[in-house]
């Protein structure tokens, strides 16, 4: 973006510059924490923020005229808690910088680049205890990895939400039909739908050929390709945060991918929206003052319903 008044250092001046490069344009189909399908939206009053997963009443039964109505049987479980975290950063501006910041833009610079750092940090964050996590460490409130073959519903049924076909059309039909059987808690059908896909970068020229082209990649007699036809709604995502380069955490980072329904528990509640503030420098004994910014929230796995996903190595 251009930079605007290269002297200034007033705080309207420099919210300017900052949320304009927070805001930044997303790259194609690019999935930020902010993404209401991805990582379901809400808040929360609380430091500490308390989840567990539960089975819910089950299908209805019969009932004959005048006869007793069953009652439903709900269950919780597994209950646990985390503490929403704080992301922080201050930016110090010498008295130097501000009487002669005008000569390179160099505060507004700083600043400019503290906002895109706002919004990969976020970013970041959220993936990392997530989808770029998700065969390890970013667990449900059973202890169980996100995605994995060796969850236990509440009703007591073995829940496999873990392939690993490499990305192809057979691969990912397989996926969704893994979501689309996949069991509740309670014992019965889960009832998922197939919203949203999510990719690496890596694999995002090949997931936009298997899932949006017309026709049934690699073959030669005209095929119909069934993920466009079936599910043309089907939102295509990608983030840079599951690629080898930033996602540490997953050895096959490069070839997993996820379907997802809007209904699963991949949740973001934030404590704090992203604020700034300015300090000016009476009372600093170095004559610092600061352009700081702030904000708090939480990213957690609800449950393991919802989500499907493949590692990509067969």
């Amino acid at each position: 973006m251009s930079v605007i008044d290269q002297g200034n250092t007033s705080k309207a001046g420099l919210d300017e510059i900052f949320y304009g490069a927070f805001e930044q344009d997303q790259q194609p189909s690019e999935v930020r924490a902010d993404n209401p399908l991805f990582f379901r939206q809400g808040t929360t009053p609380w430091g500490t923020v308390q989840y567990a997963e539960s089975a819910g009443p089950g299908n209805f039964d019969e009932t004959g005229a005048d006869e007793e109505v069953s009652e439903a049987t709900v269950r919780v479980g597994n209950k646990t808690s985390k503490d929403v975290v704080k992301f922080a950063k201050d930016l110090p501006i010498t008295e130097e910088y501000r009487e002669d910041s005008e000569s390179y833009g160099t505060v507004n610079k700083w600043v400019e680049q503290m906002g895109i750092r706002a919004r990969t940090t976020r970013d970041a964050g959220a993936f990392k205890r997530s989808y770029a996590d998700a065969f390890s460490g970013a667990t449900t409130p059973d202890g169980i990895a996100l995605v994995s073959n060796s969850h236990v519903s509440i009703n007591g049924d073995t829940i496999d939400n873990l392939e690993t076909g490499v990305l192809a059309a057979d691969a990912f039909a397989t996926l969704i039909k893994s979501l689309r059987l996949q069991k509740a808690h309670d014992g019965d059908l889960a009832s998922m739908r197939a919203d949203g896909a999510l990719f690496p970068v890596n694999l995002f020229p090949t997931a936009h050929a298997v899932l949006a082209s017309e026709l049934k990649p690699g073959t030669g007699n005209n095929d119909s390709n069934y993920v466009s036809n079936v599910y043309p709604g089907l939102e295509l995502g990608v983030s840079e945060y599951l690629d080898s380069t930033y996602n540490t955490f997953n050895s096959n980072a490069n070839t997993s991918y996820f379907v997802v329904s809007k209904m699963h528990s991949i949740a973001r509640d934030v404590r704090i929206p992203l604020e700034t503030a300015w300090t000016d420098a009476l009372n600093d004994r170095r004559r610092r003052a600061f352009y700081r910014a702030r904000f708090r929230e939480l990213v957690y796995c609800g449950t393991w319903c919802g989500i499907s996903g493949s590692n990509g190595t067969v």
